[in-house]
């Protein structure tokens, strides 16, 4: 089986030894990954695209899934997911849809040291600050959210195939972020019955490949939803002695391809 697996270039010299891993773990199930940049995808097209069965889009970019889609090429996530796991609002609107609480939207900007203002598609912890101490001058591309600060952590769901297969928790010193790449700690997180519901709950109606749905945890031990993360690390699993996620998701790839 031949596959594509699609970055953005400057993503890639982050993630070169992913991507490595994964071609080279792609080869003992007896697939071929070719690396494609996406900047190179939109200037050029590709023409072997009937000899391709499935992409791995690791862009960020729902329009591309979407070209891909619309020539019966099966994408890894789907452009569903990816549209979700990069417009907040959108994501928002799902989890509302699911009867699911997030961080409240907010229309009222007085009191704005108690509002968090973040990038709609940002993720990393980009962007994100007090809106007291926001110095922007366009608000168009960014949201306003009431400012949680009752938290324990952040629980991050690994999710495959809709099927949770490990929650790590993320905690900080009091910051504004939970993200590990801001020098946070990170642990397993024991989940109960009630949070896997919640976790499903959430995926009602979705086709997740390969995501990670983060959820705050109150100090009340309420979980609130926070994002969807379509393109999804395993350095904090990896730094936890777990390694078995990209052949989970290999595994799950050639189910799908096969009819499973």
């Amino acid at each position: 089986m031949n596959g594509l697996l699609i970055y953005n270039k400057a993503d890639y010299k982050k993630n070169s030894d992913y991507v490595k891993w994964i071609q080279d773990m792609a080869a003992q199930f007896g697939m071929k990954i070719e690396l494609v940049f996406s900047d190179d995808f939109y200037q050029h097209g590709y023409e072997k695209y009937d000899q391709i069965q499935f992409a791995i889009n690791r862009t960020r970019d729902y329009h591309l899934s979407l070209i891909l889609e619309l020539n019966h090429v099966r994408v890894f996530n789907q452009s569903t997911i990816t549209l979700l796991g990069n417009n907040k609002l959108a994501a928002y609107r799902h989890a509302k849809e699911q009867n699911i609480k997030y961080p409240p939207v907010r229309l009222d900007w007085t009191n704005q040291d108690q509002i968090i203002s973040k990038p709609v598609d940002g993720h990393g912890g980009e962007g994100v600050q007090r809106l007291s101490e926001l110095k922007v001058s366009d608000f168009k591309n960014r949201i306003q959210q009431t400012l949680l600060t009752n938290l324990m952590g952040d629980i991050r769901f690994y999710v495959i195939n809709n099927q949770i297969i490990q929650a790590i928790i993320r905690k900080n010193d009091g910051g504004l972020l939970f993200n590990y790449s801001q020098n946070n700690t990170c642990e397993i997180f024991e989940y109960t019955h009630e949070h896997h519901q919640l976790v499903h709950q959430f995926l009602h109606g979705l086709k997740a490949d390969y995501v990670g749905v983060d959820f705050f945890l109150t100090d009340e031990g309420e979980l609130i939803f926070n994002e969807l993360e379509d393109v999804v690390g395993s350095r904090m699993l990896s730094d936890l002695g777990i390694n078995n996620t990209t052949e989970l998701f290999l595994t799950h790839i050639m189910n799908q391809l096969k009819g499973a």
